[in-house]
């Protein structure tokens, strides 16, 4: 074969295996269902859209793991930690162990949320209805998408780009910010300032996939409380402790035990 008949020929093969590759891309551009362009995502970098971001997701989780700890003094609180799953959809439900203040003291409290009351059994004395839990603390807000970490979290005033952090393997997103004092009362169980207006300091942990993995709050400069997520979406199946104790007036709850009041 000469060899302009040879670059002919090269052209040609060259011009279809073009338009094979144009076909193809242009049958995939149609959002078929195996198409991969269908999973791309994008990473935030503005932090008031990450915050917001973080918020929706927040406010649509199904369930979640929670770790709460308190470091220093909030009055009027009596939960030290707590440690539990929580349930959001289709009914509110939690189960796990707070850490609470009896006076001075501190007990460990097995607890049950259900049905819009808290059993605790609070140092091994069998478990007691407490209501709706305000009295320890409520762990029913924590996913409430109108007063918990999501309200909490689209409150935030001037968020800003603190770095990088590793939670649990995770590389998340520091954001730093404020909101006001009335916008923790939900989450901290009392009100933190006679000017619910004045701004408190808030910092969230949020990860590449926009889920808040990590809030910490600073009510007063020697108090906080660390607000932990994690295993977002995942439920638990909650039900009613069978032996519920009734206290009796021969029976009383010792002396000074507020928390062990009954509802």
């Amino acid at each position: 074969m000469h060899r302009a008949q040879r670059v002919a020929a090269a052209a040609v093969s060259a011009g279809i295996a073009a338009a094979i590759v144009l076909t193809g891309c242009s049958s995939g551009s149609g959002g078929g269902s195996g198409d991969p362009t269908t999973t791309a995502t994008s990473t935030i970098t503005d932090p008031a859209a990450l915050v917001s971001a973080a918020a929706d997701n927040t406010a649509a989780l199904t369930g979640a793991h929670l770790n709460l700890a308190v470091q220093g003094k909030i009055p009027n609180l009596t939960a030290k930690s707590v440690d539990a799953d929580l349930v959001a959809q289709p009914k509110t439900a939690a189960e796990g162990t707070a850490t609470v203040l009896l006076g001075t003291t501190e007990a460990t409290a097995p607890f049950v949320y259900v049905d819009d009351h808290l059993y605790a059994n609070i140092d091994d004395h069998g478990y007691l209805d407490y209501g709706n839990g305000s009295s320890i603390y409520d762990v029913s807000v924590v996913l409430n998408p109108d007063k918990g970490l999501a309200h909490l979290l689209r409150s935030v005033t001037a968020p800003t780009a603190a770095g990088t952090e590793n939670i649990d393997g995770v590389t998340t997103t520091k954001v730093a910010g404020t909101v006001p004092a009335s916008d923790l009362a939900p989450l901290t169980g009392v009100n933190i300032a006679a000017d619910q207006n004045t701004p408190v300091p808030v910092t969230m942990w949020i990860t590449p996939d926009n889920q808040l993995a990590r809030v910490v709050l600073t009510p007063a400069p020697n108090a906080s409380m660390t607000i932990s997520l994690s295993k977002w979406n995942e439920t638990v199946e909650v039900t009613r402790p069978s032996d519920i104790t009734t206290p009796t007036p021969a029976t009383p709850p010792p002396s000074g035990d507020v928390s062990r009041d009954p509802a």
